[in-house]
């Protein structure tokens, strides 16, 4: 996979009348790049693990975690004060990740091992894993938590997992090195973007069936 400076983007809202702050992963300096929104300039670098990847805020949007690619962990920041907090394990060479809508897991990609992690954040203890197929990548979650997705960009399938038994569903081909995937708001589908073939795969996520592409 190509090294990207500048891996993810998260955008946080903050409370009305202030501008959204962007924050980037960089994987060739350790660092997270926090910019204001309004002008486009960085305001600050936090100091994080090894080759940063995927990020995602914690429910109440107070925290973020980012995954440490080359430390096999994920570092906790504290974004008021701008600093890693804490560390919670993260399974072999995390890739992607989401949190839970219930605030108390992380379900991480992990890209060397082929399965994707169950992280209790509380206890920052793995709690399960479960196998997936070929360089797990991206990561989803349905609205009501019931759902997680995970893209494996060798098998060019889409896995379907019970977010509570941790049992896979279903697996959902699609088309070659699948990357990104995200729910519709109302939970009704499944959207799988392919890179090599340059679509966007469309499921239905009560019959699983493919609606569009």
């Amino acid at each position: 996979m190509q090294t990207l400076i500048a891996l993810v983007l998260v955008l946080v809202l903050v409370p009305p009348a202030a501008a959204e702050t962007i924050y980037v992963s960089n994987e060739q300096d350790n660092t997270v790049a926090v910019v204001d929104g309004a002008t486009m300039t960085l305001q600050a670098g936090i100091d994080v693990g090894r080759r940063p990847r995927g990020m995602a805020l914690s429910v109440d949007k107070k925290t973020l975690f980012v995954a440490e690619g080359d430390d096999n962990r994920i570092d906790v920041v504290d974004l008021a004060k701008r600093q890693v907090v804490g560390q919670l394990p993260s399974g072999a060479d995390p890739e992607f990740f989401v949190v839970h809508p219930d605030g108390k897991r992380l379900f991480v990609a992990n890209e060397n091992d082929n399965q994707v992690s169950v992280v209790d954040i509380a206890g920052a203890k793995i709690i399960g894993t479960v196998d997936v197929g070929v360089e797990p990548e991206g990561m989803a979650v349905s609205a009501d938590g019931r759902t997680v997705a995970c893209t494996s960009e060798t098998t060019s399938m889409v896995h379907l997992i019970d977010a509570t038994t941790l049992e896979l569903i279903d697996n959902l081909l699609v088309n070659t090195r699948p990357r990104a995937a995200a729910f519709s708001v109302d939970g009704k589908q499944l959207w799988v973007s392919s890179e090599i073939r340059g679509t966007v795969t469309v499921f239905d996520t009560a019959t699983r069936a493919q609606t569009g592409k």
